[in-house]
């Protein structure tokens, strides 16, 4: 008798539960501690280097950005992976790559955008450096995901990580981020960098918790 075939989007569910499963309480109050850690450190840092005593009157470089998005992740990961088995631990691992070269590697190009911008008298203007972040930013964040898929998957045997809304979200840290190092007036007005460390800490909770 021949066998009848799985069909191919039959087959990619299936491939897909096996390497998943449902967040427990668990996961997500091991992953929130971890991600808060991971924030908190850096931000105690950096306010004693900046002499201040408030994190809200914290400025940032393009180096503390890269650095506090890296820090809830790893701290994320980190702290999900306790009392786990080395497959959901795997799993873990992937998602924090991508979530830290999603949150990485628009950062740096949108960073590199905004210098040429600075740099060209014709395209130092709010026009064109609002392109070029919003140019820079899809760019990353799909970048970022290949990346992510070749490192984590080099000979493809699983089906690659796809960008959801929640990634985009996600990538709000990079948008402020990098309207604060412009100095966008709105930027100064809604002190938008008073929101970085909740939404470097969602990263992370996202990818300590995920299986």
């Amino acid at each position: 008798m021949n066998e009848i075939p799985i069909n191919q989007p039959n087959n990619y569910l299936l491939r897909r539960n096996r390497l998943s499963r449902k967040s427990t309480s668990q996961d997500k109050i091991k992953a929130a501690i971890g991600s808060f850690t991971g924030v908190a450190i850096p931000v105690a840092m950096m306010m004693r280097k900046q002499g201040i005593k408030s994190p809200h009157k914290l400025k940032y470089n393009l180096g503390d950005m890269l650095i506090l998005s890296g820090t809830p992740i790893l701290g994320g990961v980190t702290a999900g992976m306790i009392g786990n088995n080395k497959e959901t631990n795997i799993a873990k691992a992937k998602e924090g790559i991508f979530q830290f070269l999603n949150a990485a590697i628009p950062t740096w190009l949108t960073g590199a955008a905004i210098r040429l911008c600075e740099t060209t008298p014709k395209l130092n203007n709010i026009p064109a450096k609002i392109a070029s972040i919003g140019g820079s930013l899809l760019i990353g964040m799909h970048g970022a995901a290949s990346v992510s898929n070749l490192i984590c998957d080099p000979k493809d045997k699983h089906p690659d990580r796809k960008l959801d809304l929640k990634d985009s979200i996600a990538n709000l840290d990079d948008m402020l981020g990098v309207l604060v190092l412009a100095k966008f007036p709105m930027a100064d007005k809604l002190h938008l960098e008073k929101a970085l460390p909740f939404i470097y800490s969602y990263c992370g909770y996202r990818a300590g918790k995920s299986n």
